[in-house]
């Protein structure tokens, strides 16, 4: 291997993964060498695609091109279309697999990102599940499903009593209500 090679190897970037309002149930995980995945998600916005990328999670990692390429063999069977960046995936699945590469979470701040949780809340994370924060640390919560007492790991969580909003399509053949449609 020559130097080059190496260096480029071991580059260091950042492995992210944005969604995109318009395209609902697909999250697109990527890598940038660059300073700001911020950056890379402004590229994306071009004439081609109605609305901007959201980064939900992004890690600066040794060898990022090597992280991404892995996350991608992992989610390979929720690939969609195939040879593409997106999957049919959740957030908590992509950060638990991202978190295993270690690194540096350097996931943008946003408004949302200043809701306070406290221990013994009852929360929704993002696969709806419901349950109770038992212990937060700096990386994730661990809940308590009330139903069953059993407790399991989330990364991206929100309070119970601030439901998403609806689902709404402007496709009329589409299963989800649209906007317009009368009920």
């Amino acid at each position: 291997m020559t130097s080059d090679e190496t260096q480029a190897t071991d580059e260091s970037g950042i492995v992210y993964a944005a969604t995109n309002p318009m395209m609902p149930g697909l999250v697109k995980i990527g890598g940038t060498s660059r300073a700001s995945v911020q950056a890379r998600l402004n590229e994306l916005f071009s004439t081609g695609v109605p609305a901007p990328f959201t980064c939900e999670i992004a890690r600066r990692v040794k060898r990022y091109a090597e992280v991404e390429s892995a996350l991608h063999a992992v989610f390979e069977p929720s690939r969609v279309p195939s040879g593409r960046e997106f999957f049919q995936v959740t957030l908590n699945q992509v950060a638990a697999a991202l978190e295993l590469a270690g690194g540096e979470d350097v996931t943008p701040e946003s408004d949302d990102d200043e809701v306070e949780f406290v221990v013994g809340q009852s929360v929704v994370d993002n696969d709806g599940r419901h349950g109770e924060i038992v212990k937060i640390t700096k990386a994730m919560f661990i809940l308590r499903d009330p139903e069953s007492d059993e407790e399991f790991r989330r990364f991206y969580i929100r309070p119970a009593n601030n439901p998403p909003p609806p689902i709404t399509s402007t496709n009329p053949f589409d299963p989800v209500p649209c906007e317009n449609q009368v009920s």
